[in-house]
């Protein structure tokens, strides 16, 4: 579950922002598995409101979504009603404590949810537990797709991270260190055989991620949770700043120099860990 994200609330403006960015990614890892596609069983863990379950069930049909916010699973649900694919299966759950027995999957599938279930200072022992849990409920030779954003990213993958610099501390807090990451799933019975970074792709909707007044927008905010970590005062001091910088010309150019950045590291990195052996 988030411990600083309301999504049952958020869930209504997710989808206003957000797309599966890099689920190409996914469905070319999972195409690797030996199982004929309609055979495969997917585990969509933190599927929030679907926006991965989606086309990944249109080639793989056996898919569990699962999340802890009901809100966000009702919106995954609406989506595969409305394309008439209403099959499959909603879960409300936490993800450190997967309720799935013992190698039933294939694959676990992991987009953006890891930094929702810990709070800074315990050791990341709910991430531990989920990999875990992960490894019990897959296969021998079943993999971990992980969509997750290095420190590198989170402080200069987008052009407001520098603007709301006391939230990227708070974030970072909540975000394995690669190092921390390997350790974790090498604990867990996991190999990583693949890292990827795509550099051309963005998060968000393209036209909202570079609209100069995106801040301002509630919906738009809500498509990233660094900005629940914001107080009042420091959100208005960031709204103040862009103002200021819009008024003085200068928004443009900050955005624009901001994105070379982007460019150069990404915003998000995908690992990919396949079973080695049952989790000690």
């Amino acid at each position: 579950m988030s411990k600083y994200e309301n999504y049952d609330r958020v869930s209504a403006n997710y989808d206003k922002t957000r797309t599966a960015v890099g689920v190409e990614i996914v469905l070319g890892f999972l195409a690797t598995l030996p199982q004929p596609a309609g055979k495969v069983r997917i585990l969509d863990a933190g599927c929030g409101t679907g926006n991965y379950a989606v086309p990944m069930q249109r080639w793989f049909p056996n898919l569990v979504c699962m999340d802890f916010s009901m809100g966000m699973l009702k919106k995954a649900q609406e989506k595969f009603v409305k394309l008439g694919r209403e099959r499959g299966a909603y879960v409300q759950g936490d993800m450190g404590a997967l309720p799935f027995r013992a190698g039933v999957f294939d694959a676990v599938v992991c987009n953006q949810s890891l930094h929702h279930i810990d709070e800074p200072g315990t050791g990341f022992r709910n991430h531990r537990s989920f990999f875990r849990h992960a490894n019990r409920s897959l296969k021998d030779g079943g993999m971990v797709i992980i969509n997750t954003i290095t420190h590198e990213q989170l402080h200069d993958g987008v052009w407001w991270g520098k603007l709301i610099a006391p939230a990227v501390e708070r974030m970072t807090q909540r975000f394995t260190s690669d190092a921390q990451l390997h350790e974790m799933l090498s604990e867990a019975g996991f190999a990583i055989t693949d890292r990827v970074v795509p550099l051309s792709t963005i998060i968000q909707d393209p036209l909202a991620y570079y609209d100069e007044g995106a801040l301002h927008r509630r919906e738009f905010r809500d498509g990233d949770s660094h900005f629940s970590l914001l107080s009042e005062s420091e959100l208005a001091a960031v709204l103040a700043e862009v103002d200021r910088m819009r008024g003085a010309g200068e928004f443009k150019a900050y955005i624009a120099e901001r994105d070379k950045l982007r460019q150069r590291i990404g915003q998000f990195t995908y690992f990919v860990a396949r079973k080695v052996k049952d989790a000690s």
